[in-house]
């Protein structure tokens, strides 16, 4: 019985104060008699010095994993400008290529639409699409008259899809 109460003694110490040192102050004002409760007061002596081990590594984790999340924070952020500056970059270069596609659509309404259908039949569909949706309606329909082939078929069914957007 005595030795029961000496264990719940100590439990209650851990529990309260937090630490071992509440066991080591029921050690001093305890009257350990027997060499069991010695071994109990060892036993639990050790495994309070374990936990605290234990809560330093993991404070120690803790540590660690909040450097590198704020490492990893860093790394996203970089990633977001760097996206951000390439979307900017593709938006320049889209605005670009339809530049150069309106002034391309310029050059074509000014040929022999026959001339301008050759070299159309010989470009990329989206490229010739594009190129005839910069031109005059009239000029386009000229043009569009001139081409033959399964190439003009796509051409101008891409081009009608265009005009309906």
């Amino acid at each position: 019985m005595k030795l029961r109460i000496f264990v719940f003694a100590c439990g209650v110490a851990l529990a309260v104060t937090g630490s071992a040192a509440g066991v080591f102050a029921l050690e001093d004002t305890a009257n350990i008699e027997s060499v069991e409760e010695r071994r109990l007061l060892a036993e639990l002596k050790q495994n309070r010095y374990l936990l605290d081990e234990k809560e330093r590594e993991l404070q120690n984790r803790e540590l660690e994993l909040n450097i590198l999340q704020g490492e990893v924070d860093k790394k996203l952020d970089q990633l977001e400008r760097l996206r951000e500056q390439v979307e900017k970059m593709l938006a320049q270069k889209d605005e670009q290529e339809l530049e150069r596609i309106n002034q391309l659509s310029q050059m074509y309404n000014r040929m022999e639409p026959a001339q301008a259908a050759e070299i159309l039949l010989e470009l990329d569909t989206q490229l010739a699409v594009g190129i005839l949706g910069g031109m005059k309606a009239r000029s386009a329909g000229t043009v569009l008259e001139n081409m033959q082939g399964e190439k003009a078929a796509q051409i101008s069914t891409a081009y009608a899809t265009l005009k309906k957007n």
